[in-house]
C-alpha cells in the first residue's frame, strides 16, 4: 500500500513538472512582435554581467533619442507602475494572459491616461517615487497599443529601451532574445579576450607559482584563438576567461549566453544563462572573479562553482566532476577546450593544453579566523560586532580583523577583513567611543575605501551604531551635519519654460527627501539622480498662471535640510 501511494505521489510530481516544462516551452516558443516602430539593435543581453547582478532583461536602442512610440507586445493589463529617480526610473508592467509578464524601463513618461492616473497618485501621495500595484479592471491594453515613450529615466546610461519578461508566478525574469530571434540578425561568435587560471591554496601550482595567473589569448595565422604562455601545472587548478558576445550592426558588447569547460572529452563546467531569479542575481559576484572585478573593473568568468554559490544556471552532467576544479597528477598533456556559444549557435573554440609536471607545492599557512560558509560566524571585539549568518559567504574563508583607535572623534575604525562579498544584509553594530554628539540622528556608519567613503547609515541605540552590510571591508563611525546644496539653474527662464530646475547635492549621507510648494500648496518635483537635477514643471490641472510663493526643501539622509524661498510668475 505504502508504495502505491509512493508511485502516485512521483506520478502527480512528474505530471507537474512535464505541465511546468511543457508551458515554458510553449511561451518561449512565441514570436512577439516588437515594442518600437524601428529596426530592432540591442545594446544590452540577457545576462550581462554587472556590478553586483546579471542583467535582468534586453536593452532595445532607440537611435539616441528621447520619446519614440513604446507598444505593448501582448494583450495585457497594467498590473504595475513604477516612478522612481534611480534603478528603472518609469517603468510599466504589463501582466499576459500566458503567465508572463513584460517590463518595460527607462520610459521617459507613460500613454496620457496612463500618465494622468501617476500623477494624480503623486499628487495624492505627496512623493514623486511612487509603486503601484493595480487590478485588472483598471487599464486593459491591446498588442500594439501605445503604453509610453522610451527615455533615460532611472539609471540609464543613455536613451534606451530596458526590456523584459518575467514568469508572473515566480516573478523570475527569462531571456526575452528567443521571442525576437528572427527579427534580429546574428552571425557573430563570442569573443574571448584572455584567461585566468587558479592554482588552488596549498593544493596546487602553476609554472611555479601559487598565485592566479593571467592568460592572454592572440589569434594564429589561420584566426584561431590560442593561449601564449605555455602552461605546466600540478595538483588542483581552477580556470577562469573573459569573453563577450557581438552582434551584427552594433559594435557594442554583450553577455556570454552558454560557456563549458571539458578536459580530455570530459565537460568539467557548464553553465546556460537564460533564467534566474533575483534573489539569486547576486550569485553574480561568485560566478566572476570579486577581485578582479573590484581591482580592475575586468569580469572573469570562473569556470568553477564555489560551494557557497547556488546559481541555478549551472548544468552539472558529471556527478565526479567536482564543480570545476581539475587535479593535475599525471605527468602528461591533459586538452583543455572552451566552447561558448550564443543563442544562434554561434560558436568560439578556444583548446589548449595543461602539462603536468610535478612540482613542490608549498604548505598553505592560513592567517585569520576560519569561516565557514555553512555555519554562522560572529565576530565581537573592541567595540564591534558582525554577524554573518550561513549562507552569506560563497565559499570558506581565513576572516582577518585589526583596529586603528579613534579614527574619527567618535569611532574606531575596524578592518573587517579585505573587500569581500556577501550575499545577504550582514547585522554590523559599532559601539561609539565618544558618544558626545547631542544630535544622534547625525551619526551614521561608513565604509571607508581607499578613494571613496561611502555612506552606510544606521541607528542609534544605547551609544551603539546598528546596520546592515552586504561586503567586508573598512568601516566606522561618523557625523552628518552639513545640509544639502541647491542651486538654482537659469531662474530668470522659468516663467518662459514654465519650468523650474535646481541642481541639487549631498556631501555625505545623500538626498533623501525634497517637497516643494507654491502658495503653500503641494507641487511635485520630478528628480533625476543620475544628473542631480530637481525640477518642476507647470501643470495647468493643479497650477494657476499668475505670481506664486515657491519653497523647496530638500533633506539628506540624516535629517540636514536645505530651504529655497523666492517669489516667481508662471
Amino acid at each position: 500500500m505504502r508504495n502505491s501511494k509512493f508511485i502516485i505521489s512521483c506520478y502527480r510530481q512528474m505530471c507537474f513538472y512535464m505541465l511546468l516544462i511543457f508551458s515554458y516551452t510553449t511561451v518561449s516558443s512565441q514570436k512577439l512582435p516588437s515594442p518600437l516602430d524601428i529596426p530592432i539593435i540591442l545594446s544590452g543581453n540577457f545576462g550581462e554581467l554587472r556590478s553586483n547582478h546579471f542583467h535582468s532583461g534586453i536593452d532595445f536602442k532607440t537611435q539616441g533619442r528621447i520619446g519614440l512610440p513604446i507598444r505593448a507586445v501582448k494583450e495585457a493589463f497594467v498590473s504595475r507602475i513604477s516612478v522612481s529617480p534611480r534603478g528603472y526610473g518609469r517603468a510599466l508592467y504589463l501582466q499576459h494572459p500566458d503567465g508572463t509578464t513584460s517590463v518595460y524601463a527607462h520610459l521617459n513618461s507613460f500613454a496620457a491616461p496612463i500618465e494622468n492616473f501617476v500623477r494624480d497618485s503623486q499628487y495624492i501621495k505627496e512623493s514623486f517615487p511612487v509603486d503601484l500595484s493595480l487590478s485588472e479592471e483598471i487599464f486593459h491594453i491591446k498588442t500594439g497599443q501605445i503604453i509610453g515613450y522610451g527615455g533615460n529615466t532611472g539609471s540609464s546610461g543613455g536613451p534606451h529601451l530596458h526590456f523584459e519578461i518575467r514568469d508572473t508566478q515566480t516573478n523570475e525574469p527569462i531571456d526575452p532574445l528567443p521571442f525576437f530571434k528572427t527579427q534580429i540578425k546574428d552571425t557573430r561568435k563570442p569573443q574571448i579576450r584572455a584567461m585566468m587560471i587558479y592554482p588552488q591554496e596549498g593544493k596546487g601550482i602553476v609554472n611555479g607559482k601559487t598565485e592566479k595567473q593571467v592568460l592572454k589569448i592572440s589569434k594564429d595565422k589561420a584566426g584561431k584563438d590560442t593561449v601564449q604562455t605555455p602552461i605546466n601545472a600540478w595538483g588542483e587548478i581552477a580556470m577562469g576567461i573573459k569573453a563577450y558576445d557581438a552582434m551584427n550592426d552594433a559594435t557594442n558588447i554583450y553577455g556570454v549566453r552558454e560557456l563549458s569547460l571539458s578536459v580530455d572529452d570530459k565537460i568539467v563546467f557548464h553553465y546556460i544563462l537564460d533564467r534566474f531569479s533575483f534573489a539569486q542575481t547576486r550569485y553574480l559576484n561568485s560566478f566572476v572573479d570579486w577581485e578582479e572585478w573590484i581591482l580592475s573593473r575586468k569580469f572573469y568568468m570562473k569556470s568553477v562553482i564555489e560551494p557557497g554559490n547556488l546559481l541555478n544556471c549551472y548544468v552539472k552532467k558529471d556527478a565526479d566532476s567536482n564543480n570545476g576544479i581539475i587535479n593535475i597528477e599525471e605527468e602528461r598533456s591533459y586538452n583543455f577546450k572552451y566552447a561558448l556559444k550564443d543563442l544562434y549557435d554561434n560558436t568560439s573554440i578556444l583548446e589548449f593544453e595543461v602539462v603536468g609536471q610535478k612540482q613542490d607545492i608549498p604548505t598553505f599557512k592560513p592567517f585569520g579566523t576560519y569561516y565557514a560558509h555553512s555555519k554562522d560566524n560572529i565576530t565581537e571585539r573592541d567595540g564591534v560586532k558582525l554577524s554573518i549568518p550561513k549562507g552569506n559567504l560563497y565559499t570558506d574563508i581565513y576572516f582577518t580583523y585589526s583596529m586603528l583607535k579613534n579614527y574619527t572623534p567618535y569611532s574606531h575604525l575596524y578592518k573587517l577583513h579585505k573587500r569581500w562579498p556577501l550575499h545577504k544584509d550582514c547585522p554590523l553594530e559599532i559601539t561609539l567611543c565618544n558618544d558626545s554628539f547631542p544630535d544622534k540622528e547625525k551619526y551614521g556608519i561608513t565604509a571607508i575605501g581607499e578613494k571613496k567613503i561611502s555612506w552606510i547609515g544606521g541607528v542609534y541605540q544605547n551609544g551603539t551604531i546598528k546596520t546592515n552590510i552586504r561586503e567586508l571591508g573598512a568601516y566606522t563611525v561618523s557625523i552628518d551635519t552639513t545640509s544639502p546644496k541647491i542651486l538654482p539653474i537659469l531662474p530668470n527662464k522659468w516663467a518662459i519654460e514654465k519650468k523650474i530646475s535646481f541642481k541639487i547635492s549631498d556631501n555625505l549621507s545623500g538626498i533623501a527627501q525634497w517637497k516643494g510648494t507654491l502658495n503653500g500648496e503641494f507641487v511635485l518635483f520630478e528628480y533625476d539622480a543620475k544628473k542631480a537635477l530637481l525640477f518642476c514643471e507647470f501643470d495647468p490641472k493643479r497650477m494657476s498662471i499668475g505670481k506664486q510663493k515657491l519653497e523647496l526643501h530638500v533633506f539628506d539622509a540624516c535629517g540636514n535640510e536645505q530651504s529655497y524661498k523666492a517669489n516667481i510668475s508662471w
